[in-house]
């Protein structure tokens, strides 16, 4: 199950420090991640104000030297920046992002930074980051406001709900692993269809589907519709309930 929910604490939501409601939620899911919480355990929506907060802090603090130099490789990380960023309509801010990385550059030179770094200050005096998340985050309707006392509760029952991952997403994600993309989030699905189990998903790259029909799982392209990968199902024994898991292997 996804964590689904936006949680700030009551304190926050009253303090005239717009930056405070921001670190409330960021610290919540900070929490979470040090208890090794995948991203791909939250909702998209739950993620958007840690890393607009997250880029923010990086540019704001490092630069744009620091930060290409830290994760020219991370392309789940700038997925997650880029997501958030169009969600809170933040265009100058993207546009500027993907100038940077309309591909993973191996380097940035300290004068080609900064540059960057000024164009990220002039952005800020229109596209406010601060500004445009806190407006995002406290409009948001599933934004949960919880007494700071109770933050721990709220912290063990996210870490029961991100271990009970359906059959079907294990599946998608042994599926991921087969043809290496990252995966992101179901998109739609339907367990009664007439192949039996049909979900539509995102990866940081692309949009797929997953058909299961007579202990074979195929994966396709949602775009080409092209056929991707597929594998068998077995019967895992190991487990209490005798569900069926994926073989990390392609047949021919």
């Amino acid at each position: 199950m996804s964590i689904d929910s936006i949680i700030v604490t009551t304190g926050s939501f009253h303090s005239h420090d717009k930056q405070e409601l921001i670190d409330s939620n960021t610290l919540y899911v900070t929490k979470l991640f040090q208890h090794n919480i995948t991203e791909d355990k939250f909702s998209e929506d739950a993620l958007v104000s840690y890393y607009i907060d997250y880029y923010q802090s990086h540019i704001t603090h490092g630069g744009f030297y620091n930060f290409v130099n830290s994760f020219q490789n991370h392309e789940k990380i700038l997925y997650y920046i880029r997501h958030s960023l169009q969600t809170i309509k933040s265009s100058e801010h993207l546009e500027l992002l993907n100038t940077i990385f309309p591909t993973i550059p191996s380097s940035i030179s300290q004068e080609a930074s900064k540059e960057f770094d000024d164009k990220f200050h002039k952005i800020q005096e229109e596209e406010n980051l601060t500004e445009l998340n806190f407006d995002w985050l406290i409009n948001h309707p599933k934004l949960n406001i919880v007494p700071e006392e109770d933050m721990v509760s709220y912290i063990k029952l996210d870490l029961i709900h991100a271990k009970k991952e359906p059959r079907h997403v294990k599946i998608i994600k042994q599926l991921c692993k087969i043809i290496n993309e990252e995966f992101v989030a179901i998109t739609a699905g339907d367990r009664n269809n007439i192949y039996m189990h049909s979900w539509h998903f995102k990866t940081i790259k692309n949009y797929y589907y997953i058909i299961e029909k007579d202990h074979i799982v195929t994966l396709y392209n949602s775009f080409t519709k092209e056929e991707v990968t597929k594998g068998r199902l077995v019967l895992n024994k190991t487990e209490q309930n005798f569900v069926s898991t994926f073989i990390s292997q392609m047949l021919a």
